[in-house]
C-alpha cells in the first residue's frame, strides 16, 4: 500500500509512514476522489471562489449588453415630440423643399412646415461651403434634423416606405426610428442626425454645428 500523505509504499498493516512518519489510519485515510498530497478546499473558499465567479459573469455581461445596438442615438433620443405619432406611423414619405433662413447663428425653418409635410428638405449655403440639410417628424412623433446625405452613394435623396427610411440612389434601407441599418450596402451611413431645438414656433440647427460637419469617410 501506499502512503496517503507522501505517497511511499509502506508494508500492509503498518501503522507509521518509514517516510513521513505519518499515522496511517482510517482517520487520515483521504476520502475517496482526492489525490495524495493535494489539499482539499474548504467550504468558505469554495463559496469565495463562487462569489468571484458570479460577480466576474455579471460584469462581463453588463459590458456585452452595452456593446450591442442601443436603440436611437443620443441625439435623436433628445429631440423632442412635436405631433402625434398616428399622424406619421407606417406613411410613406418623400422629401418636399423647403426654404430656410439663417439668423442669429442658426439656421431656421418654420416648424409647422416639418409638421405638415413630415419630410422635408433644404440647404445651407456658407461661404466656403454647401450642405444639404433635412427635417422629418419620425415614428415615435420625435422632430429629427440631419445632414442629408449618404456618403458612399453620395445620396441626399430619401423616402419612407412604411417603417424603412430608404435612401433613393443605392435603395439601402433604415430603421426610420433609430436610424439602424436594415438591408443594403451603405448601412453604416444614415442621414447624420444634428441636435436642433423648437422656439416660436421654429426649428433652430445651430450654424457651427452645420459649419463643423464632416463626412465619415
Amino acid at each position: 500500500m501506499n502512503c496517503p500523505h507522501c505517497g511511499e509504499l509502506i508494508k500492509e498493516g503498518a501503522n507509521f509512514c518509514p517516510a513521513c512518519g505519518s499515522r496511517i489510519g482510517a482517520a487520515s485515510t483521504p476520502s475517496a476522489g482526492t489525490i495524495p498530497g493535494r489539499k482539499v478546499m474548504s467550504a468558505r473558499a469554495k463559496v469565495l471562489y463562487s462569489c468571484l465567479a458570479g460577480i466576474l459573469i455579471i460584469g462581463m455581461s453588463v459590458v456585452f449588453v452595452k456593446s450591442l445596438p442601443n436603440g436611437e442615438p443620443p441625439i435623436i433620443q433628445h429631440q423632442p415630440v412635436v405631433t402625434q405619432v398616428a399622424s406619421v406611423r407606417g406613411v410613406n414619405l418623400d422629401m418636399k423643399p423647403i426654404t430656410s433662413k439663417i439668423e442669429n447663428g442658426y439656421i431656421i425653418i418654420p416648424l409647422d412646415e416639418v409638421i405638415q409635410k413630415k419630410m422635408v428638405s433644404f440647404t445651407y449655403q456658407g461661404k466656403n461651403r454647401s450642405v444639404n440639410l433635412m427635417a422629418f417628424i419620425n415614428p415615435e412623433g420625435k422632430l429629427v434634423t440631419a445632414v442629408a446625405i449618404s456618403e458612399p452613394c453620395n445620396s441626399n435623396s430619401f423616402h419612407t416606405e412604411g417603417n424603412e427610411l430608404v435612401c433613393n440612389v443605392c435603395g439601402t434601407r433604415w430603421d426610420f426610428t433609430t436610424l439602424e441599418g436594415v438591408s443594403g450596402s451603405c448601412q453604416k451611413y444614415p442621414p447624420d442626425p444634428i441636435a436642433s431645438e423648437v422656439a416660436a414656433n421654429e426649428v433652430k440647427i445651430p450654424l457651427q454645428e452645420v459649419e463643423q460637419w464632416k463626412m465619415r469617410i
